[in-house]
């Protein structure tokens, strides 16, 4: 679909001057049929757009590129001014309409999704540099999407249900549980939502596949394998659930059978379904379903894995389109992450935590610093100083898995700067513990040479036993609204305040506070 997007003219109108700052993508989806209002909101919004120099419309997908100027503020900025403005006109329009706020339709009936592209450094193209922005903002529409689907499910489930909630989302006690008393596999929804781990949930790669009532003749499903040589399989469904999965090898080997024809020609399908077939809902992720398919046994290891939403029946995937995508995700990760660490980079990091804002669940944001690095560099060496921030990768992996949550997140920058991303219940704690672990151990890396000064950038000498960490440590409760940009711009200022104190030392304070908190030493 991003590739049906792009032109020749587009990508010279829209690469002609991104130098000054990129190019900001914002993908609309609206519901249903889009009335004429909506079509006067989404008109009036791209008249007040200065910066709006592509738009691109495909059935109720609405793909709007915006350009920073050369003196203008930052994009991401530019980008959330213009999301804001249009979150607001469209909302206006369906509290209006119909008195839809106070139906169900109002909550999915339009999402938003954006997305950032600039010039590459690595070579890309910038066909595939717009591309991955296009796709990338299509993904965080899905998501909204999706959430917004599974909100409404249970919100119309029947009262005194007994249904746990987390973040919106319908959850069951445990991952795989069996139904119906048939002994059928479900996979359910994680305690943490797959849009906190992953941008690709299971219910992307959905594709129809052929679906038979229960009392169907399997003589009509053989007619029809025949048909249609391309199908390898068909999912047995009663009310939009599937309760059983016929492939074709296994129906053929049966009725290949010394009695197989007279025993089962004229028989319904549901005497030779497969009532233990793999059944996930759409949001778990792409890697959980793989392995949950890869554990069955090897009589089924190729069977189609079958998609539900809410327990209904929309689609299923092949073991082969799982896997390519998975080496897909594999590789963009490999891409993307830093080649000294090996930790996901910028791209990465930048998606964990917008997926991690996207949950609504409080989380520690900590940005970790070397000061005093170039200097060390200068005297040892780039090859000791690379060893130096290989030590610090180890130190943030080390404690976030002895001190840390179970999910920690730890990205690298770029040069010496770190991030983690924690819902660790004492974030401090792990500050403190990184301090000490790197502290005991960065003496090691100055091969017997007692230091006692070391020297700033502009060639000042400082009293100092060498290079120290510096932590700026910041939380958000899950409340308020806030954006990746926001949370960079209280990390800078805190940074600049641990990187006034004297020795390893990290801050703590909330991503909204204006004065923030006291510097603290270990």
């Amino acid at each position: 679909m991003g590739y049906g997007l792009l032109d020749r003219t587009m990508i010279h109108r829209l690469t002609e001057q991104w130098h000054y700052g990129g190019i900001g993508v914002i993908v609309v989806h609206v519901s249903g049929n889009t009335s004429a209002s909506v079509l006067e909101a989404l008109t009036e919004w791209m008249n007040e757009q200065r910066r709006l120099v592509w738009r691109y419309r495909m059935e109720n997908d609405f793909f709007y590129f915006l350009q920073r100027g050369k003196s203008e503020d930052k994009l991401d900025k530019l980008i959330k001014r213009a999301v804001d403005a249009l979150r607001s006109k469209l909302k206006r329009i369906y509290a209006g309409e119909e008195e839809l706020s106070a139906t169900h339709a109002d909550r999915s009936a339009f999402a938003i999704g954006h997305a950032s592209a600039y010039p590459s450094s690595i070579g890309r193209s910038a066909e595939a540099t717009i591309y991955y922005a296009i796709k990338d903002a299509i993904s965080a529409v899905m998501r909204y999407r999706i959430r917004q689907e599974d909100a409404a499910a249970v919100l119309d489930s029947p009262a005194g249900a007994e249904t746990d909630t987390w973040g919106g989302l319908a959850l069951d006690e445990s991952r795989i549980s069996g139904t119906g008393g048939q002994g059928r596999q479900i996979a359910q929804p994680a305690a943490v939502p797959s849009s906190a781990k992953t941008p690709f949930p299971i219910g992307m790669l959905a594709k129809s596949i052929p679906t038979l009532s229960p009392s169907e003749r399997v003589s009509d499903l053989a007619r029809m394998f025949e048909s249609n040589p391309h199908v390898q399989g068909a999912i047995i469904a009663s009310e939009g659930r599937p309760i059983g999965l016929i492939m074709k090898e296994n129906m053929n080997q049966l009725l290949a059978g010394q009695f197989g024809l007279p025993l089962y020609w004229n028989r319904s399908v549901s005497k030779i379904m497969d009532e233990e077939a793999l059944v996930v809902e759409a949001d778990l992720p792409v890697e959980h379903v793989a392995q949950l398919a890869m554990a069955r046994d090897i009589s089924r290891l190729y069977h189609v894995v079958i998609i539900t939403r809410g327990g209904k029946l929309i689609g299923a995937a092949s073991i082969r389109a799982i896997l390519e995508c998975m080496t897909q995700l594999r590789t963009e990760e490999a891409r993307t992450a830093n080649p000294l660490t090996g930790l996901p980079g910028n791209a990465a990091i930048l998606r964990e935590m917008q997926s991690r804002i996207d949950t609504g669940k409080k989380f520690a944001i900590i940005y970790a610093d070397l000061d005093y690095f170039k200097w060390f560099n200068d005297c040892f060496g780039f090859s000791r100083g690379d060893e130096l921030i290989r030590f610090l990768s180890a130190v943030l992996q080390e404690v976030a898995s002895l001190s840390g949550a179970k999910d920690d997140f730890i990205g690298h920058i770029g040069g010496d700067d770190f991030i983690v991303l924690s819902d660790a219940e004492d974030a401090e704690q792990l500050c403190r513990h990184m301090i000490t672990r790197f502290n005991d151990g960065a003496r090691a890396y100055y091969g017997g040479v007692d230091v006692s000064s070391v020297m700033d950038r502009s060639g000042n000498t400082v009293i100092q036993d060498g290079v120290t960490l510096s932590l700026s440590l910041l939380t958000w409760d899950g409340l308020q609204v806030v954006t990746t940009a926001d949370i960079s711009e209280a990390a800078a200022r805190l940074k600049k305040q641990a990187k006034s104190i004297t020795g390893s030392a990290y801050v703590a304070g909330d991503v909204f506070e204006k004065h923030l908190g006291e510097g603290k030493t270990t």
